[in-house]
Parts: structure tokens; C-alpha cells; sequence
């Protein structure tokens, strides 16, 4: 059995085409008429463009990805030169880290210490409010208020 790369497995619906926009478009209102946005399907499925900002998203195993700087990754690329099948996107990062991240930044677990001075903080304000009712000199306490 053969399989072909540039088949789409599931192409984008004409419903789900007709409620999904353009974010950037979005984003930007009404400087793009009544319904901003609208998306139109190119390369048999594979991108969604966008008339209003030029942002091309492209479709990936039959899921959008609506991203706006996915869009814009694409915005200058004609579309009869967009790739078919999109590549691959880049995996999300496991961490935060870089390579010249310090050592001593990078912690696996709970930081304890945001967790210590917060406390710390909250303990003082207490204090200062506790400091600020005093009871009056003379040993003497005031009668209920009324």
C-alpha cells in the first residue's frame, strides 16, 4: 500500500470555513468592513488566506492553525508558492530553556523561595496593622460604639 504526502486527510469543512477568521484581521477591527477576517481555502485544503491581511495559515493533518504568527510567517509568500503539504511546525519547547540560559535560573521544581518572600511580605503587613491598633493609653478601654 501507497500513501501520497500531498493528500489532505480531512480538509476544512464549509461550516467550520464559514465561523473561523483571520485573528489578525480580527485583532484590527473594522478597518476591514463589516466581517473582517474571512478566510478562503488554497492548495486543496491545505492553507486558509486571508484577503483582509494577506496572513496565510496553513492546515495541518485537517487542523487550522490559526496562529497569528503562523499567519504572518507566511504573509509574503505568494500563494501559488506556499508549500504543499505545509511543513511540519516546530515542536513546542519541552522547557524555557536556551542554551545560554544560566544554571542557576533553570529549576525543575516549585520555586520555594517566591513562595518564602511572599510570605514574609503578608507577615510584615500584618504586623504594620496590628502596630496600628493600639489600644489607647491609660490602660483603658473605649466603650462600644453606638
Amino acid at each position: 500500500m501507497t500513501t501520497n504526502s500531498k493528500v489532505n486527510p480531512s480538509p476544512v469543512s464549509p461550516d467550520l470555513l464559514e465561523i473561523l477568521r483571520d485573528p489578525q484581521a480580527i485583532q484590527e477591527g473594522a478597518a476591514h468592513g463589516a466581517d473582517p477576517g474571512r478566510l478562503e481555502l488554497a492548495h486543496g485544503g491545505y492553507w486558509l488566506v486571508s484577503e483582509d491581511t494577506g496572513y496565510k495559515y496553513p492546515v495541518r493533518d485537517g487542523i487550522p492553525v490559526m496562529l497569528v504568527e503562523e499567519g504572518a510567517k507566511w504573509k509574503d509568500t505568494p500563494v501559488d508558492a506556499l508549500p504543499v503539504p505545509p511543513p511540519a511546525g516546530e515542536p513546542a519547547p519541552a522547557t524555557l530553556r536556551s542554551a545560554d540560559t544560566p544554571a542557576a535560573i533553570i529549576n525543575d521544581g516549585p520555586d520555594y523561595r517566591i513562595l518564602a518572600i511572599a510570605g514574609t511580605v503578608i507577615l510584615l503587613l500584618l504586623l504594620i496593622i496590628g502596630l496600628g491598633r493600639k489600644k489607647p493609653s491609660g490602660g483603658q478601654e473605649l466603650p462600644p460604639a453606638k
